[in-house]
Parts: structure tokens; C-alpha cells; sequence
């Protein structure tokens, strides 16, 4: 799920269905892309400028490959039929997540097995590969100067990487499986930085009926990215937790479960304070 840059419309994409454009303020549903039942749609992403997005797919034909195509949003508008470009082809350890690079001059993919591969936009050369985990990447995030890059794992690790290099800068053992990590804004704030990141995940929804919900790993975690260090926890959610994002001013974070709801968690003055530091 993606949402345009003026927040006018949301691409959806489908494990069965295809991929589906709603306008964000009614609702209505503008477009539908229709795909093979045997295509399945893992992740989609707006471009800076929201004039294309990518999509990653698995399809289970004979080939089974994982392909991420590139379209061109103002055609899957106003054309029967869009147009899309291959960008590259996976055949073994399939692409789960993306991200796209500083200017979309690159995107940046995690693999099933711990992967990360950063391919070039335009001709779709692979530029870097690197083993970040050693189980699936379920999240990939830049900070907002694109200095650094954050991934999450079901391996219970989320990382701090060099995007030039993909060499590690900080690890981050949250023990428990992970779905989503994100770096705070706020560490641009030129008054009082705050280097934080925040992860989230938890156990299986499978095993959430045999352990209590204050032993499942459902909390938001915020560490300090320079220390490495747990900061601090919110709980609430009673499943797992698959999607984090902060307000671009910092204040406020927005968390999505398995638990069916999602949460505004709105920071308290206390967290603004040299205490959190």
C-alpha cells in the first residue's frame, strides 16, 4: 500500500486480485489492474514525485520468478491499458520488500532469505548485493536524508546500514520476530536531534492463543540509534504489529496489527525532553 505525495491516491496491491486505485478522500475506486490468478502482488511503492511506482510480484507459473515492474502512474490513470516496464527477474530467493533510492535513481530489495539487492532504475543492473539476515526482510526504510537505511527481519534483528556501501553501522536484537522499522524524523531537528528508531513485529498469529499478550513481542520499541540501546516500549496492540510510520514533524506515529486496529500514538512532552535523549 502506497499513497501519493499530495495524499489524493492510495495504490493497494493484492495477493490475488491485482492492484487497485482509490481516491484518498471518498474513497471511490478509480483504476483496477487485473492480473493472472497466478500473479502475486508483495509490495508496492510510490517514486519521490509520485509520478511512478513500483510493483513487486511473485509468479507462480512454471518459472516461478519474483519481478518487479515499473509503472508510470499518470497512464494506469487514463489508459485502458498502463504502461509498465520489467525492471529485473528474481528466479530463487524471491524479492519481499522494497524501497526506493535517493532521487529513484536506485531501489532497494529484500529477498526472502536475508538478501538485500540495489538495482539501478533505469537499466536495472545490479549495483550491490548483501546477506543483511538470515531469514526473511520484512521491512526497508530510509532515514529521511537518506543517510542511513533501516531493515527489519523475521530473524529478530533490524539494522542500520551504509546505503553506499550496505556495510552495518548499528544492530538492534529486539527477540522477537519483526515486520517494520522506521528512523524517527526527528533526527534532523537542529535544536535537539533525537536519534531514534522505532520496530515493531511479534510472534505468529498461530501462536498468540497459546502465549499472553504481554509475552508476545507486541510493543512498539524505540532505541537509540548512537548507543544502541532500548529507550522505551508502548504496548497496546494485542497481535502482531506490521506496519510503523511517524509523522513527518515527529510527534506522533501511527501503528497497524494483525489485532485488526490501528493506532495514533500521540508523544507526550516527557519524550522531547534531554531525558529521552
Amino acid at each position: 500500500m502506497t499513497v501519493t505525495e499530495d495524499s489524493k491516491y492510495i495504490v493497494i496491491g493484492t495477493a490475488i486480485n491485482g492492484i487497485f486505485v482509490f481516491e484518498v478522500e471518498t474513497g471511490l475506486k478509480v483504476k483496477t489492474i487485473e492480473f493472472s490468478t497466478k500473479i502475486h502482488v508483495r509490495d508496492v511503492e510510490f517514486a519521490m514525485g509520485s509520478q511512478q511506482f513500483f510493483m513487486i510480484s511473485y509468479e507462480s507459473d512454471e518459472k516461478k520468478q519474483s519481478v518487479v515492474y515499473i509503472y508510470d502512474f499518470e497512464s494506469v490513470l487514463n489508459r485502458e491499458q498502463p504502461s509498465r516496464r520489467d525492471l529485473v527477474r528474481r528466479d530463487r530467493d524471491h524479492y519481499y520488500r522494497g524501497v526506493w533510492g535517493y532521487l529513484n535513481k536506485t531501489i532497494v530489495l529484500g529477498t526472502q532469505n536475508g538478501i538485500i539487492d540495489v538495482v539501478d532504475t533505469k537499466t536495472g543492473e545490479l549495483l550491490l548485493s548483501h546477506r543483511a539476515h538470515v531469514n526473511q526482510i520484512t521491512s526497508l526504510a530510509f532515514s529521511p536524508d537518506f543517510s542511513m537505511l533501516i531493515t527489519a527481519s523475521r530473524d529478530c534483528f533490524a539494522k542500520l546500514l551504509d546505503p553506499e556501501t550496505l556495510k552495518e553501522i548499528r544492530v538492534f536484537n529486539a527477540q522477537r520476530p519483526l515486520n517494520s522499522a522506521v528512523i524517527s524524523p526527528l533526527m534532523l531537528n537542529e535544536g535537539s536531534p533525537k536519534y531514534h528508531c522505532l520496530v515493531a513485529g511479534g510472534q505468529e498469529a498461530r501462536d498468540v492463543t497459546t502465549t499472553a499478550t504481554d509475552q508476545g513481542g507486541f510493543e512498539i520499541t524505540f532505541y537509540n540509534m548512537i548507543f544502541e540501546r532500548e529507550i522505551g516500549s508502548v504496548r497496546g496492540h494485542f497481535g502482531p504489529v506490521h506496519s510503523v510510520a511517524v509523522h513527518p514533524r515527529g510527534h506522533m506515529f501511527v501503528t497497524g496489527s494483525e489485532d485488526g486496529t490501528a493506532r495514533v500514538h500521540i508523544l507526550d512532552q516527557d519524550y522531547f525532553t534531554p531525558a529521552y535523549d
